[in-house]
């Protein structure tokens, strides 16, 4: 992959800054008993831990296609991006418990609110303004599905920190039972986010088609000799498609002009269709009804060839 340093610098950047942001609430939190900040604090653990994942998920996707993965390693990123919400699941459970613990003694086990409550969520929130900002800009920019989804998750602590200061405020007014409750609604926020990042990601391991097809079977038939076209596949995911179809053409054409039309073919779709990487055509005689009918010619051409 080629961006792989480019995207490995950005996860080890937004690393850094998750931890800043992951110390002050969890600090905090236990120092002031405050439920709702230390699971805030503990979605940002797994921000730092998502980070890590991705610096694993990148390093095996960047490796070039081998015997054993002759499409390349770039599944794995998507892989890795899934396995973020497999923590966000995590989170979703631990607060689940904390939260009905203290539900059933709220009056008992009252958090402290304090000065250093609201700074550690406002360093918290300024801090992951920064990194949702720049770690988007830059998988957008690079293509990344690991950045994306780290962004993702990443917003969704903006809102959490947000939301917890509210409940330090009730908590403030003699309400400490919003502290638990807002921790459940945190957790119901953060499953959602969670079910969204596999939502997105799975289309790619299920080779969901990346390219309409009516637009590669009109690139097809521009091509002078074709005379029609179908079984039209792709898949992949933006800077990484794999496109195979079939062509047919004049029964006594030479071999070699068939040829020349599947090459044009594959030029024409890896120059027009953006993030093409390799392209296969079959080429069939026009009396053909299938693959397995009359002589067909696989041609067959990458383009980091």
């Amino acid at each position: 992959m080629r961006n792989f340093s480019a995207i490995r610098r950005v996860l080890v950047i937004t690393l850094l800054l998750n931890l800043v942001a992951t110390a002050a609430k969890l600090i905090v939190g236990y120092l002031t008993g405050s439920i709702s900040l230390v699971a805030d604090g503990f979605d940002s653990v797994f921000d730092s831990a998502s980070n890590i994942i991705g610096l694993v998920g990148i390093y095996i996707a960047s490796r070039p296609a081998d015997e054993e993965h002759p499409y390349g390693h770039r599944k794995f990123e998507t892989m890795a991006a899934i396995s973020i919400s497999i923590l966000l699941f995590l989170t979703c459970m631990q607060l689940v418990q904390s939260a009905w613990v203290r539900l059933k003694a709220s009056e008992i086990i009252a958090p402290v609110v304090n000065v250093w409550s609201f700074a550690a969520l406002l360093l918290s929130i300024a801090v992951h303004i920064t990194v949702v900002s720049y770690e988007y800009r830059k998988g957008r920019e690079l293509k990344s599905d690991i950045l994306v989804a780290d962004a993702l998750h990443t917003r969704a602590d903006i809102y959490i920190s947000v939301s917890v200061i509210a409940g330090l405020i009730a908590v403030k007014l003699g309400q400490p039972v919003v502290d638990p409750i807002l921790a459940l609604i945190i957790a119901a926020l953060i499953f959602k986010i969670g079910l969204d990042i596999i939502r997105s990601r799975s289309r790619v391991l299920l080779d969901r088609v990346a390219v309409d097809t009516s637009d590669v079977e009109r690139i097809a038939r521009a091509v002078q000799g074709v005379t029609a076209v179908h079984r039209v596949r792709s898949r992949g995911h933006e800077d990484d498609i794999y496109i195979d179809l079939h062509v047919k053409v004049n029964p006594s054409m030479a071999t070699e002009q068939a040829h020349s039309i599947a090459h044009e073919v594959e030029r024409r779709l890896l120059a027009e269709v953006p993030g093409v990487q390799d392209v296969i055509v079959h080429i069939e005689p026009e009396r053909a009804q299938g693959i397995g009918e009359g002589e067909a010619i696989d041609h067959n051409n990458n383009s980091s060839a």
